[in-house]
């Protein structure tokens, strides 16, 4: 949900990280939204549960819940530096881009947030870890 910190590009999904056991209903749900707007079948995309693991233990306490109305669904968006973080992990074209929306809205807190999590990103890409 980049766009939610002021992103501009164009995306084609959704990442999602699914709790509890309902994902088979999510994604069968997720299906006749794309038949209906005439989506890819995979828009929305769970593969990113593969990096949850370089989240932070405590990320869930710097979500922000989107006030959407949607029947029986509740949306979060990562914090600021949870999304810096999966950005740098990543590290694709787009996430070079997104990483210039990201870093001059960082507070002091968030910086710091980054920073203790430096571990995280190690795991996957020390060499950007190191130049961090």
């Amino acid at each position: 949900m980049i766009i939610h910190f002021g992103a501009t590009r164009a995306t084609r999904d959704v990442d999602a990280i699914v709790e509890g056991d309902n994902l088979r209903e999510i994604k069968n749900a997720s299906k006749i939204v794309a038949e209906k707007y005439e989506l890819d079948d995979d828009w929305l995309n769970d593969s990113v549960k593969g990096l949850a693991n370089i989240l932070p233990p405590d990320f869930y306490k710097r979500t922000t819940k989107l006030e959407l109305d949607l029947y029986n669904l509740e949306i979060f968006v990562l914090g600021i530096a949870e999304q810096l973080i999966m950005k740098i992990v990543a590290l694709r074209e787009q996430d070079l881009e997104d990483i210039e929306v990201l870093l001059p809205q960082l507070t002091e807190n968030d910086k710091l947030t980054v920073i203790n999590n430096m571990h995280y990103i190690n795991k996957i890409r020390p060499d950007w870890a190191q130049k961090i």
